[in-house]
């Protein structure tokens, strides 16, 4: 009892002591520095308004400071309401804000969460006004964006790559290449030339419209400044354009070669000859939000890269092979959120390729893919042969499996979806072996986690949701959920 009569007085001696410090009692005000403001007379913006898009909460919101005459916080405000509104004659007319358009000051600061604009336009402002009227508050400029949406029917989409455009690319009437790209009214009509002339930090925006194919060939951004294709909309396409020509190389919508830290967003493929999109000897490659449909052979290819990210693409309809293919030593893959489905062979492949080691040029060409992270994908109906897929043609068998994995080491395999009604397995890992057999147990699987996966194989299929061969040691397979029609799990 003595005990909590002691607590109940140093918490009564504590709030006296807090009084004192946030006001000097009795109403006061008080700022930084022990001076004590005086009476509240104006707004001020503090915090910014950024990061909008149309109907989405802007990332960063508005907070509004209440101070007084000199320009000190007035901390002991807890009851002025301020209330947001888009400033007249700025932004897109028409426009609404939308949320909760007014904020009740804490400690003299009204904070407000979940403020919106409902269309795209540039050069808003956002005008603060109060109850009880004190002298009101714009903000600075910002713009309204549409969301670069890309990635069709993938479950996990990651936004645009934030910034300012620097060079635009359209293929409207009046776009050429002998423009200087600068703005949308003097956009370039070919990616070509934005790949040409684009330097580490800065934005190509892709416009909706139709284009031939490009090559992205010894371009370097860095970690901070990646060089960034972003697709403006859902309709910016390169619908074939490629064919056999190995020199210049020409067989994939899409080629980066020899280059880093480079990224892709939003950008659609269809008809490639061969890849959608190729990232050949170029680590720190960002492919996301994309869609690659109907290539000849595969909807994404990496070969010799580290560090690669496919992140929220759609990728179907391939012809020969797989959505995903990472192949070639390439480590510290991550591929995640991608939706792989109808493709003639696998929904997504990691090949390290032992049978074709090159040697001699780092890890990424040493047959082991390590580190690398599979997780949230969407595998369905793959493995039907090019005769599931609409117009492949020649004919291909199908078969391998949902994930099927050659010599890879201490990777996760997680959260995964998987299903198909072909005859095909689920998760597989193995060592690159060939009809003639395996390259040896010393290029199996290992030490990898598979976690987490579901695993749905049709009624009519005979082959197993997991198979480990070759040398395949060292795995943890646990909580996986595992639906067999004619097989066994294992």
């Amino acid at each position: 009892m003595r005990q909590s009569f002691v607590a109940l007085c140093w918490l009564f001696v504590s709030a006296l002591t807090l009084a004192a410090c946030a006001g000097g009692g009795g109403g006061g005000t008080s700022s930084a520095g022990g001076t004590t403001a005086g009476p509240a007379t104006q707004l001020v913006v503090s915090q910014q308004p950024s990061g909008a898009v149309p109907a989405a909460a802007f990332l960063t919101q508005p907070r509004v400071t209440i101070r007084d005459a000199g320009g000190l916080t007035v901390a002991s405000d807890n009851s002025t309401q301020v209330t947001a509104a888009i400033t007249a004659a700025t932004g897109t007319s028409g426009a609404s804000l939308g949320g909760t358009l007014t904020a009740t000051a804490l400690n003299g600061v009204a904070t407000f969460t979940d403020l919106s604009i409902n269309l795209a336009g540039t050069g808003y402002t956002l005008t603060f006004t109060s109850t009880p009227a004190l002298t009101a508050a714009t903000s600075a400029a910002f713009d309204c964006n549409a969301a670069a949406a890309g990635g069709g029917k993938a479950p996990f989409v990651p936004a645009a790559p934030a910034g300012t455009a620097t060079y635009y690319v359209d293929d409207a009437a009046g776009a050429n290449d002998s423009n200087n790209g600068l703005t949308p009214a003097t956009a370039w009509r070919t990616l070509q030339k934005a790949a040409n002339t684009a330097v580490a930090g800065n934005i190509v925006e892709v416009l909706d419209g139709t284009y031939a194919r490009f090559t992205i060939n010894g371009k370097n951004g860095t970690a901070g400044n990646p060089i960034v294709f972003r697709a403006l909309g859902t309709g910016a396409i390169i619908n074939s354009g490629t064919n056999s020509t190995t020199s210049p190389d020409n067989r994939d919508s899409i080629k980066i070669t020899f280059s880093s830290y480079i990224v892709i967003h939003g950008l659609r493929t269809q008809n490639s000859y061969r890849a959608g999109c190729r990232v050949d000897y170029s680590p720190n490659v960002t492919v996301q939000g994309c869609v690659f449909a109907n290539g000849g052979t595969w909807g994404c290819f990496t070969d010799y890269s580290d560090d690669c990210h496919m992140l929220g693409n759609e990728c179907f309809g391939s012809q020969r092979e797989h959505g995903i293919y990472h192949s070639n030593g390439g480590d510290r893959a991550i591929i995640a959120g991608n939706y792989c489905h109808n493709n003639a062979a696998g929904g997504i492949q990691i090949n390290a390729d032992p049978q074709s080691i090159v040697g001699g040029g780092g890890t990424h060409e040493d047959g082991i893919c390590e580190q690398c992270i599979v997780e949230r994908n969407w595998c369905v109906d793959n493995g039907g042969g090019s005769a599931a897929v609409p117009g492949a043609s020649p004919a291909v068998a199908g078969g391998g499996a949902c994930l099927n994995f050659a010599s890879i080491r201490n990777c996760d395999i997680r959260n995964n979806l998987l299903r198909t009604q072909y005859n095909q397995s689920g998760i597989v890992l193995w060592d690159d072996g060939n009809a003639q057999g395996g390259v040896g147990p010393g290029y199996g699987s290992m030490n990898n986690r598979v976690y987490h996966n579901t695993v749905t194989l049709g009624a009519t299929v005979t082959r197993h949701c997991f198979v480990l061969s070759n040398g395949s040691t060292g795995n943890t397979i646990r909580n996986n959920v595992c639906v067999a029609g004619g097989a066994r799990n294992f």
